[in-house]
């Protein structure tokens, strides 16, 4: 019942488009918490400034995932070497936290300010986004995802010289130990949420956010669009030194042009949908958690999660 609820509860809310629109209620909430406690050093430690600001739940969530995460990756590497995907997952995860909570401070000063292009949703609506019902009934959604999980498939076999299935339905290894399938896949499951809710609302509100937004108030809404684009697509670059180097020429000339894409339909999908960053967020979470899933299903000795790791798209 309350997963049901969180679902139909509405997450999606209009930025400011108009310089001279009144302000809304969220701007107002904003600036008076920006008023009520300044930027400080307590930027550099997640959750710190969004307790401050009266924003508790998040605030105490965010500081409490941070010290699991760095705790969970001390000790994943201790037992298993920091290489290992025991500790390279709590840290991606523990990166895009960090990121999350500082990009979320300066939108609320965004907000404050009253600029246009500011998204407008709490960090609980989106991470709240990839299961809403109102945003994954949008066309723009639902066939966002089917469509860059098809090409994402494709694209991962010309860079894989084909799809492996030879290990298909085999017992899984997760952190370098083979596990009982009843067990294995439901724990990779869970692993892939959570860190993909990582992955998407961070990159989102970095990439769609804060770039793309603040392009479109000091440039135009395309040019934005555009360089926010390419700058995502740039950005995925060092996903190379983490595949062989028989890999690495056909992901250059196939893999990175397809993030590149990807990330333009994620930067128009913000756009049709008025800069909410729920729909694209919610895109982004499920083609990163679909397509490692079937990574995984196909392959679950060899997979991000068995002894090494990699960033995915």
């Amino acid at each position: 019942m309350a997963l049901a609820c969180a679902a139909c509860a509405p997450v999606m809310h209009q930025a400011r488009r108009a310089p001279d629109a009144p302000p809304s209620a969220r701007e107002l909430e904003s600036q008076q918490r920006v008023a009520n406690c300044p930027v400080n050093a307590g930027l550099f430690v997640p959750g710190v400034l969004q307790m401050c600001r009266g924003r508790k739940t998040e605030g105490t969530v965010l500081a409490s995932l941070g010290v699991a995460e760095l705790g969970a990756a001390v000790a994943g590497g201790a037992a298993n070497g920091f290489s290992s995907s025991a500790a390279g997952v709590p840290l991606i995860a523990l990166g895009d936290l960090w990121t999350l909570s500082v990009i979320d401070v300066a939108l609320e000063e965004q907000r404050a300010a009253r600029l246009s292009y500011v998204p407008q949703e709490s960090l609980a609506e989106l991470a709240r986004a990839p299961f809403s019902f109102e945003v994954l009934s949008r066309s723009s959604v639902w066939a966002g995802i089917a469509g860059s999980l098809a090409a994402g498939i494709l694209v991962s076999a010309i860079i894989d010289h084909g799809i492996d299935t030879s290990n298909a339905g085999k017992r899984p290894v997760i952190f370098g130990r083979e596990m009982n399938s009843a067990v294995g896949y439901p724990l990779a499951a869970a692993v892939g949420v959570g860190l993909f809710e990582h992955v998407a609302v961070a990159e989102e509100m970095a990439f769609r956010g804060a770039l793309q937004s603040s392009w479109a108030r000091s440039l135009d809404e395309t040019r934005a669009w555009a360089y926010a684009s390419l700058v995502f697509g740039a950005a995925h670059g060092s996903n190379v030194l983490f595949l062989d180097r028989g890999q690495r020429l056909t992901y250059l000339a196939v893999g990175l042009p397809f993030i590149t894409l990807l990330g333009g339909y994620l930067g128009l999908a913000y756009r049709w949908n008025d800069y909410s960053l729920a729909p694209s967020v919610a895109i982004h979470f499920w083609y990163d958690f679909l397509i490692e899933a079937f990574a995984f299903v196909t392959d679950p000795k060899n997979s991000p999660l068995a002894l090494s790791w990699g960033m995915p798209f």
